[in-house]
């Protein structure tokens, strides 16, 4: 087995793990989960695609040929899908995606022929081109030249990478709040590799010549590029799990009990003033109690109000608070004498690994990354 055939076997190791994290664990909207899958699956099917063309049993298996085509269309479509359902809040499909999807619905039927080969053909027919990879590019087996379809799919995979790309710059230096510019961060790699992908197969297909490998080579350059992908989602991952610009659906209210009359903006204040004044809650032994006998009120009043008001339950709100003092530590001059496990304690957690997760789940970033960033600044 090559290095490009054990680098694509790999990708497709982690981007089947990658699809079964996103089925089973993403609490994300249902639209972005929905192009994130989409996406992750054309990665993971085209790298699959690469193994079997590399180690060569594309000749087992000969009905996977051609496949690959409307794959290749569809991942800069769901590419786009996913930076406008982050960038632009995009929640549905419009009536524009239909349209759009009818690039690979229509290549699907431009092989209609090819796919209905029988085993044997296909073999015969693959036989030649695996001698000499680079006429899978200029074969011609539908109504349009092979050659021109990569064209095409490469072209608009590198428009959709440098829009994505343009679009998070701007979206990061438009807003004001630190935290949710780096919120975004991820997104300026995934477009970063993407683009950089995209625009190394266009120039190889360009300035294509008798002694360059196209399809070997730009194997090897999908691959590398999809693996590098996979590992940034395991390095964030908040991405794979949900929620990485830090974005919750209001929750409905239909069901909750309303606070009496007039008492909500009386709580709202008075449960402001104590994060404001007191530090109490900084204790890692802090509880739902504690607070209740501050305000006066019964345990089960208290999480309705905080419920209500802030549509969080009482570890939550008390865990954001903590988090929130963390950060106005971090980003003192004396903080950098502290070890994160020490802030970690000073806020009232009591292990290393609950305060990353709160950390993560309310700026998007891990702590160490947080401080890395305001140093970088």
């Amino acid at each position: 087995m090559g290095i490009t055939s054990f680098i694509s076997l790999i990708g497709t190791g982690i981007g089947i793990l990658a699809i079964l994290i996103l089925l089973f664990k993403q609490q994300d909207i249902l639209f972005k989960k929905i192009v994130f899958g989409l996406m992750l699956f054309c990665m993971t099917y085209y790298c699959f695609l690469d193994f079997l063309f590399d180690s060569g049993r594309i000749l087992d298996f000969p009905h996977f040929f051609k496949t690959g085509s409307p794959i290749f269309y569809l991942l800069p479509i769901s590419i786009y899908w996913l930076g406008q359902s982050h960038i632009n809040q995009k929640t549905s499909f419009q009536p524009i995606d239909y349209v759009m999807i009818l690039l690979p619905i229509i290549n699907i039927i431009e092989f209609l022929p090819i796919y209905r080969l029988s085993t044997v053909d296909k073999q015969d027919y693959l036989f030649p081109l695996m001698e000499d990879r680079d006429q899978i590019i200029y074969a011609f087996e539908g109504w349009i030249p092979t050659y021109f379809h990569f064209l095409f799919q490469v072209s608009l995979g590198l428009g959709v990478s440098l829009h994505l790309l343009i679009s998070t710059i701007l979206k990061r230096k438009d807003n004001p709040n630190a935290i949710e510019k780096n919120n975004f961060k991820w997104l300026m790699y995934l477009s970063s590799l993407f683009l950089t992908f995209y625009l190394g197969a266009f120039l190889m297909l360009v300035l294509d010549n008798e002694t360059f490998q196209i399809h070997q080579n730009a194997s090897w350059l999908f691959a590398t590029t999809i693996l590098g992908l996979l590992v940034l989602l395991f390095l964030e991952p908040s991405i794979l799990y949900g929620n990485t610009l830090n974005i919750k659906p209001s929750p409905s209210k239909k069901n909750l009990i309303p606070i009496e009359e007039g008492d909500e903006q009386k709580y709202r204040e008075a449960l402001n003033e104590y994060f404001l004044k007191e530090d109490n809650f900084l204790h890692p032994d802090f509880r739902q109690q504690d607070l209740a006998d501050y305000l006066d009120i019964t345990k089960n009043k208290l999480s309705l109000i905080i419920n209500q008001l802030f549509e969080q339950n009482f570890n939550q709100l008390i865990n954001d608070k903590r988090i929130e003092i963390a950060i106005q530590k971090l980003q003192t001059e004396k903080s950098k004498s502290l070890t994160l496990e020490g802030i970690a304690q000073e806020v009232g957690f009591k292990s290393r690994t609950t305060f990353n997760k709160a950390f993560q789940e309310k700026t998007g970033l891990t702590p160490s990354e947080f401080r890395k960033n305001l140093l970088e600044g």
